[in-house]
């Protein structure tokens, strides 16, 4: 039997999981011969990670991840390829479970405005366990959104009881419970949207009725008042507009800015900007240009997705709300990835580059796929991982290094003492070039690099097709910077007393954090020294001047998010970490290492979900080309942001668009 040839091009979570869905049955294996083609020593696109053997094997990241609990397709993938692989017999990581642990706070920071003076609180809110493991099948019933939107509007009235009666009286919460019963009578059955809505509509009117009194009250009536005001218009958004619609309602508002819909739906000014509002904006880098320390004023995020993204993070979520790595993103998910596709035969061609896309005369198809050989091999052979210690029992990883091993490269030395990044566009590198034809080499051709990285080299595509065009040029991205701190001070030392957390909508542009102490044992740091790990990341601007860049620009640009991150540091870190600050600013001498991070080259920008784009974006199995298929976050899949879920089910439906059928990876751990 002849094998269909699929070269897929990009190393990313899209690209891998297309390769790992085509590859995933021995009955697909005889059918179709995969190639994975990446640029660099590494796979992982804006995932990957490295190890700077130079500075204790720490990890260095693109930024802060980590996977949610509704990331259903994500966790197969990884659940499978760690059930697949057969490790050696001390890895440190024999399973999902060892590989990630759960976490069940997030910390909302909030500047509230009390005696004539704004002060920043943290909110950290404790979420419950939930039944399920991460990547078994949703059991979401066809109402089960609806059940836990009233549900958590009564549980946060009954969690702040305790206020005076003067004020909960009058917020017509037996509204809510008209709501809940009808709901509770309704089973899967037909639910009357407007009745619900026209109830909750009745406590908002009552709950603003007593709003500035409680603004008044405490810092605990600012809070129950913030997210009470919040989760009303959230609520009542969701019943008129999206739930009554199926799964197209989401669709239906995604041409609206989330911010603006809440305030169509009854948020008042005073928390039209709060933390609750701003957690999605943070979280997923979306603001214009980068521009995030004007406030509002540059946010923007698809109405849409933003409420699909909120409903399932409340309340689909298994076992925990976030899950956080033991380890790098690389050395967690990308290293099993790569031995479970080498296993099955998969050819990973490292540091290869695509510089052009050709089509055929009458544009429907690829025709040749010109790449750029970076570099050669010495053996012909590249072995890109690194043996890391994890812990003190001698158990130890396969990690992926934070720059190439030079020794297994032809010239190595000279082209690292030129610095040139491999993994950088701006960086020109070549032994040679490597030239595709269609019929000969591949058949068909799967484009896991984002729109950004497309636009040059598939301008013949762009000519090709308007609809193919219009997406590239239409889906806006914007650089991210990132902060890593290794600490000689305990958290708690440092003044935090609230636990592991992940934190965000904090001052521009350093907003989020991740308390990252449990990541200690998977490096190698002198006994003693670092007590505590902790990230930062944000949105970036985009640097003076216009592409092309020069080589080395994300590295000198690293050196502006150093010198930005101490003004932000000296200015903003007390309120987390008081005990780190020394004479009005942050104590520099309490850190023991760090790291920092401008992240510029198009495969590194994060793709943005504004209102009014998502319908340009283009489905996996219709590129608008016979033999091209797309893969990656930036695809019309389901919730359409940048996110792990949406590049690895964006990889799934390339590859069952090539197999023509449903491919089903529930793993078998």
């Amino acid at each position: 039997m002849v094998k269909t040839r699929v070269l897929v091009l990009g190393g990313g979570l899209g690209g891998v999981s297309a390769a790992l869905t085509l590859t995933a049955t021995e009955a697909l294996r005889e059918k179709f011969d995969v190639t994975l083609v990446s640029h660099g020593w590494r796979l992982g696109g804006k995932g990957a990670s490295g190890r700077n053997a130079k500075q204790g094997q720490r990890i260095e990241e693109h930024g802060l991840h980590i996977f949610l609990g509704f990331y259903d397709n994500a966790f197969r993938m990884v659940r499978g390829a760690y059930a697949e692989w057969d490790e050696p017999a001390d890895y440190a990581f024999q399973t999902w479970q060892d590989a990630f642990r759960p976490l069940y706070q997030v910390t909302l920071m909030q500047d509230i405005p009390r005696f004539g003076k704004t002060r920043w609180h943290s909110w950290n809110l404790d979420f419950p366990e939930r039944s399920g493991t991460p990547g078994d099948p949703r059991s979401l019933g066809p109402n089960g959104f609806a059940a836990f939107l009233i549900g958590a509007l009564q549980n946060l009235v009954a969690k702040h009881d305790h206020l005076p009666g003067h004020l909960t009286a009058k917020l017509g919460l037996d509204a809510l419970e008209k709501a809940r019963a009808h709901i509770e009578e309704a089973g899967d059955g037909a639910l009357d949207h407007g009745l619900i809505v026209d109830l909750l509509k009745l406590v908002q009117k009552g709950f603003q009725a007593v709003l500035e009194p409680l603004l008044k009250l405490s810092d605990e009536g600012w809070e129950f008042a913030c997210f009470a005001d919040f989760g009303l218009a959230f609520a009542i958004g969701c019943f008129a507009d999206v739930l009554p619609y199926g799964k197209d309602g989401f669709d239906r508002i995604n041409g609206e800015d989330f911010r603006e819909w809440l305030q169509k739906n009854g948020i008042s000014d005073t928390f039209a900007w709060s933390a609750p509002v701003r957690l999605l904006y943070d979280m997923c880098f979306s603001y214009k240009n980068g521009e995030a320390t004007d406030g509002p004023e540059n946010a923007r995020f698809a109405a849409g997705a933003a409420a699909e993204i909120l409903l399932l993070m409340g309340f689909a979520y298994k076992g925990a709300p976030l899950w956080k790595m033991n380890a790098g993103m690389g050395d967690t998910v990308f290293t099993p990835a790569w031995f479970v596709l080498k296993q099955r035969g998969v050819d990973i061609k490292l540091f290869h580059r695509l510089t052009k896309l050709e089509t055929s005369e009458n544009g429907a198809w690829v025709e040749r796929v010109r790449l750029n050989r970076q570099v050669d091999l010495v053996n012909g052979a590249y072995d890109p991982f690194v043996k890391v210690g994890y812990g003190d029992d001698g158990k130890w990883l396969y990690c992926w290094p934070s720059e190439p091993d030079w020794s297994q490269i032809v010239d190595g030395d000279k082209i690292r003492d030129a610095g040139i990044n491999l993994e950088s566009v701006f960086c020109h590198c070549t032994a040679g070039e490597s030239v595709l034809e269609v019929g000969k080499d591949f058949d068909l051709v799967v484009l896991a690099m984002p729109p950004a990285a497309l636009a040059d080299p598939a301008a013949a595509l762009m000519d090709a097709n308007l609809r193919f065009k219009q997406m590239v040029e239409v889906t806006p991205a914007v650089p991210t910077q990132a902060v890593q701190l290794w600490m000689t001070p305990t958290i708690e030392e440092m003044g935090w007393k609230a636990g592991p957390t992940a934190m965000t909508s904090y001052v521009e542009e350093l907003d989020s954090w991740g308390e990252m102490s449990h990541l200690i044992p998977a490096e190698s740091w002198p006994p003693g020294t670092v007590k505590a790990v902790e990230y930062f990341c944000g949105t970036a601007r985009w640097p003076a001047g216009a592409p092309p860049y020069a080589c080395g620009l994300p590295q000198r640009m690293a050196a502006d998010v150093r010198r930005d991150a101490t003004q932000w540091l000296n200015a903003n870190i007390g309120v987390l970490w008081p005990n780190t600050v020394k004479d009005g600013v942050f104590d520099q001498s309490q850190v023991y290492s760090s790291y920092y991070r401008y992240n510029l080259d198009p495969s590194e920008l994060y793709v943005q979900c504004f209102p009014a784009t998502v319908e340009t974006r283009l489905k996996p199995g219709d590129s608008g080309f016979v033999n091209a298929f797309l893969a990656g976050d930036w695809t019309r899949t389901w919730f359409s942001a940048g996110s792990a879920e949406i590049a690895v089910l964006s990889g799934k439906q390339a590859a069952e668009a090539i197999a023509r059928q449903t491919i089903d990876l529930t793993p078998s751990d």
